[in-house]
């Protein structure tokens, strides 16, 4: 008996394979997005945000990144002392192309 599994949340989103950033989280309204993406700007973080759209569910989330860095283990790096600064979990993911 073979186990299927889905694929990841968001997995068809494209990306550039070739850069990394660091997910600090994700909002539903974009507003929300701005607020905490200005609180990581003004304590010096490049932060963006990015638009995903979930096919699965045909949502739209906001997600707050930080950064973008040539390889996995530098952006994980830095995730783990954001993690520490921010008192929060943060990933490493590809950087998403909008559309």
């Amino acid at each position: 008996m073979s186990v299927k599994t889905k694929p990841a949340r968001g997995a068809d989103i494209p990306a550039q394979k070739d850069r990394f950033t660091i997910q600090i989280i994700s909002k539903k309204q974009l507003k929300d997005a701005r607020q905490f993406a200005d609180k990581l700007i003004k304590s010096g973080y490049d932060s963006y945000i990015q638009k995903a759209y979930f096919k699965e569910t045909e949502e739209i989330w906001y997600r707050v990144r930080i950064g973008s860095y040539d390889n996995y283990n530098s952006a994980k790096a830095v995730a783990d002392v954001l993690s520490k600064d921010l008192g929060m979990a943060t990933w490493v993911d590809f950087v998403r192309i909008e559309y």
